[in-house]
């Protein structure tokens, strides 16, 4: 495929999450793609809720609108589809998007189980489909330059990854409503750690440069406001592949209006560490004890990151989305995929397992 052809997408989910909103309330996804550079949004389609057709057509006139992802298959000639749909049905539209050979990105969480995208999986290989998925963190520029320098081997060989999620409180008098679709098994799968420490849990993979081999966790619910097993609270401790350890902290614990402390990060090697706390803060922390910065262990990196009207306010962001594009366009299977998406809810299972049995989980990667 020529780098200079123009990719069709359409939007599959419109009233879930990170899809965003056509006017400027809302700003995300929506946005994103109708700004892409060799991208022509040329169709919508929503599930769940038909007013938000009603809305693609008042804003995008001509766009194809369409209620259901096989009629949109069927009828709409396009490249890639950006999907934001709950995790139950998640599973079902890229299984169709990739046996009808359609590339695309997808929002997270991408599964209930991680068993539910073995066919997914299966169908991105064969079909040769370039995916996306919406883990961004891997992606920040201070996350790319301290990874490069492990690589570089100023941190020496990798011991210690800690990390945290904390964000808002589900339900009571300063949170969110527990009966959202992100707090309910039916609709998301898992708790705290399944909806926002996956995030964190692929960083962290990301820098360790190995999979989970081994999980001990516990969950919990000491907020007492999801529902029953939905926990508000996730301690893990791992064991990677490729050597080395890690900790995370998963919890819905932030009252609303109330300062938090957010996601953090702090990388630990034979040679030297890096602490980004908050992640996303303008600057990292990092020493070493290698030779080659012999002439100033500590460093202090400021980024100044540019805003932009997007998911994540910022050109970091976009880039890694036009990136995406660019991929299609030179048929390369792209930076972060379905194998990537399937890994993580492996480690995610094993640590429910692992909590409900109170051992130590083995983490099985059979796909």
């Amino acid at each position: 495929m020529s780098t200079k052809t123009t990719l069709k997408a359409v939007h599959v989910g419109l009233s879930v999450g990170h899809a965003g909103s056509f006017d400027d309330s809302k700003p995300r996804l929506i946005h994103d793609f109708r700004r892409l550079e060799g991208v022509e949004v040329v169709a919508y389609c929503e599930l769940y809720d038909s007013s938000f057709l009603d809305t693609a057509k008042e804003h995008h006139p001509g766009a194809g609108l369409y209620s259901s992802v096989d009629d949109l298959i069927a009828n709409e000639e396009f490249d890639l589809a950006c999907v934001v749909l709950l995790p139950r049905d998640v599973p079902d539209a890229l299984l169709k998007l990739a046996n009808a050979g359609k590339h695309f990105m997808v929002d997270k969480q991408f599964a209930r189980k991680s068993e539910d995208l073995h066919e997914v999986v299966k169908a991105v290989r064969r079909n040769k489909i370039t995916s996306f998925l919406n883990y961004p963190w891997r992606f920040h520029p201070a996350m790319q330059d301290l990874k490069q320098l492990i690589n570089d081997g100023i941190m020496g060989a990798p011991l210690f990854v800690e990390a945290r999620q904390v964000t808002g409180q589900v339900g009571g008098p300063h949170g969110s409503d527990p009966q959202g679709i992100p707090y309910r098994v039916d609709t998301e799968g898992g708790g705290t750690l399944h909806y926002v420490g996956c995030h964190v849990l692929e960083a962290m993979r990301f820098l360790m440069g190995s999979e989970v081999k081994s999980v001990q966790a516990m969950t919990g619910r000491p907020m007492g406001h999801t529902e029953e097993p939905i926990e508000d609270l996730a301690v893990l401790a791992l064991e990677y592949a490729g050597g080395g350890y890690g900790s995370l902290v998963s919890g819905y614990f932030t009252p609303q209006g109330v300062p938090g402390w957010g996601p953090a990060l702090i990388f630990r090697g034979t040679e030297g560490g890096a602490n980004w706390t908050p992640i996303g803060a303008p600057r990292i922390e990092i020493s070493s004890a290698s030779e080659k910065w012999s002439g100033s262990p500590e460093k202090v990196v400021n980024y100044t990151v540019a805003p932009l009207p997007s998911i994540n306010f910022s050109v970091w962001y976009f880039n890694w989305l036009q990136r995406f594009v660019e991929d299609i366009q030179a048929g390369n299977p792209g930076e972060i995929n379905m194998t990537d998406a399937l890994y993580v809810l492996q480690s995610i299972d094993a640590a429910y397992e692992s909590a409900r049995t109170g051992r130590r989980v083995e983490v099985k990667y059979d796909v």
